[in-house]
């Protein structure tokens, strides 16, 4: 079965009904994605090219480059195993383009473009889609949330945030059931959270940061701090 964890997550049973058919048979091939990826952004210049570390070798190595130079787009596994690069910025405008990468062939191919063209927005990965949060979309912040279906090759709406906001973090549950989004910026600093129900297709703030921030970074953890 394919798999974003380690272990069968429970909300992956109430979502059973949503996944697609092929979910079941998209392996992940984890001798073909095992490392760290890194796409686009800028060195001065806005980019397409790509590198993959091979932690065995312990080296970097250059991959195919992206169809197109993005900088602030979002950036993640998929539940098919491939990796999706959605959205961002190619130094004139807000971009809708997405495309997604094959680390077995190391070939990038197009898929449906955005709903919304957004940059420094959230991608986050769940078994039943590649979800696209927030951003910027050149006018204004953006609450609104696309889903990409890898098996009908559309992006849908689904409910919009509460809070309209970008350069925020974002990460999904252990058991696949939420998505949080953390902070950000819509004009000013926040320390909203809040949290999408998968299952419910619903938002619901949650409690907020102590402190305001944005362009931060957010990571899941099993391991408590000690007080």
């Amino acid at each position: 079965m394919g798999r974003l964890h380690p272990q069968t997550p429970p909300a992956e049973v109430l979502l059973r009904g949503r996944l697609h058919p092929q979910y079941e048979v998209f392996p992940i091939n984890d001798a073909a994605i095992v490392g760290i990826y890194i796409c686009g952004g800028s060195d001065g210049h806005i980019l397409r090219s790509c590198e993959h570390l091979d932690p065995i070798a312990g080296s970097w190595k250059s991959m195919e480059n992206m169809h197109f130079k993005r900088e602030e787009h979002g950036f993640t596994m998929g539940p098919d195993g491939k990796l999706y690069a959605v959205g961002g910025f190619n130094g004139k405008s807000c971009l809708t383009s997405a495309e997604r990468y094959d680390p077995a062939a190391n070939v990038w191919e197009d898929i449906a473009p955005l709903k919304t063209p957004r940059r420094s927005l959230c991608a986050v990965a769940l078994p039943d889609g590649v979800y696209a949060l927030g951003g910027y979309n050149g006018e204004k912040y953006l609450n609104s949330v696309e889903k990409y279906d890898p098996a009908k090759n559309e992006w849908i709406q689904v409910q919009t945030m509460n809070h309209p906001r970008c350069t925020m973090a974002c990460l999904s549950s252990a058991d696949c059931r939420y998505i949080y989004v953390l902070g950000g910026y819509d004009g000013s600093p926040l320390n909203l959270v809040e949290r999408y129900d998968v299952v419910h297709d619903s938002w619901e703030f949650v409690t907020p940061m102590k402190s305001k921030r944005f362009m931060h970074a957010a990571v899941l953890s099993s391991v408590g701090v000690q007080s």
